[in-house]
């Protein structure tokens, strides 16, 4: 502990006027944050004066957030939870597919009821909240297992480890793709309202937030941007409409 405490002090007094970019999102699951950081450190580096922190753990990455001039990649649930008190405002948000929405589902095979064991790769805080929802609050009967990818979750239920997948409609589509024999026995029992995919926010930028923009903006032009947005699971980082920024909250 001591060690991982002396590293972040050194990080912090060596790139103490770098643009920090930091990242942490509930509802998807990194397998590897060195190479995550390794490729948006070489992807940033022609850009500027910029450092590159993905987190694991939800608390430690708000923890950043008191620090100005600095850009945040986050959920759209979390953003939600949080723009106010920490005074973000969001610039660019993710696309998949042409769209910048996803909707959660409760996935299960054919039954009658919803009970059993429910496999998720989301924040646990998160999957409660959306189950509650989608169940109408009635989660009691509905144990939790967090694993780490939505296609475990899906897997799981295939091979009768669990009973039901919280996953995004976007997940069970691409596997019924490759391999529609895995799904040819599943119902979707529940689905969310589209929700805003994950977003990219500042906190008080007062220095080259076009270059930001811009920087996020080209990603999906780019070679090395193409290889960071494959990891996070999305295919653009697009600017936000006036209209879709006053739906997400935040500072205007």
């Amino acid at each position: 502990m001591k060690f991982i405490l002396f590293i972040m002090l050194y990080i912090n007094i060596t790139f103490a006027n770098d643009t920090k970019i930091y990242f942490y999102s509930t509802d998807i699951n990194i397998n590897n944050f060195k190479s995550l950081k390794i490729s948006f450190d070489r992807y940033i580096q022609d850009y500027g004066k910029y450092q590159f922190q993905p987190f694991s753990n939800k608390n430690t990455f708000e923890e950043q957030l008191k620090y100005d001039d600095s850009v945040f990649i986050l959920s759209s649930w979390h953003y939600k939870k949080i723009s106010k008190k920490y005074n973000l405002e969001a610039l660019l948000v993710a696309q998949k597919k042409g769209t910048i929405t996803d909707t959660k589902i409760l996935v299960g095979k054919k039954k009658s009821s919803v009970k059993g064991l429910v496999t998720s790769a989301y924040d646990i805080s998160y999957t409660k909240e959306l189950l509650s929802k989608l169940t109408k609050n009635k989660i009691d009967n509905l144990p939790i297992l967090i694993v780490p990818k939505e296609i475990d979750a899906l897997m799981s239920v295939s091979f009768g480890m669990s009973d039901f997948a919280l996953v995004s409609k976007d997940s069970l589509s691409f596997l019924q793709s490759v391999n529609p024999s895995l799904t040819k026995d599943f119902q979707i029992f529940s689905e969310s309202e589209p929700k805003f995919r994950m977003v990219l926010a500042n906190n008080k930028i007062k220095k080259n937030k076009q270059e930001i923009v811009t920087m996020f903006n080209d990603m999906s032009k780019k070679p090395k941007g193409q290889n960071i947005l494959e990891m996070m699971g999305i295919q653009k980082l697009v600017i936000l409409s006036k209209e879709d920024q006053l739906n997400l909250g935040g500072i205007k």
